[in-house]
């Protein structure tokens, strides 16, 4: 019963974790503009949610697993938005 409640709140807290994505994926929509969004650091970012995803697997760590899937699914959403909104490739739609 603990690991069961302890593992409820690890998956609440990667929820939390990974909902802070969200504004930045919204703006980048609403806006389609990445000025000032660094994709070096996102991308450092997502290397880092890769790395933390093969650790997780290899300790079958559930917990870890879907918050670095979600983590590096986030990074990935917001280079892509990034990339397709850089000045000048914006073209309206």
């Amino acid at each position: 019963m603990q690991d069961f409640i302890f593992q409820n709140l690890g998956l609440i807290g990667a929820l939390i974790f990974v909902s802070a994505y969200l504004p930045q994926i919204k703006h980048l929509l609403k806006v389609r503009d990445s000025t000032g969004i660094s994709v070096f650091s996102w991308g450092t970012w997502l290397f880092g949610a890769l790395l933390l995803f093969i650790y997780a697997v290899y300790n079958q760590d559930f917990v870890f697993i879907a918050l670095t899937t979600l983590e590096a699914l986030g990074s990935l959403t917001v280079i892509i938005l990034t990339v397709k909104y850089k000045k000048g490739n914006n073209t309206a739609s």
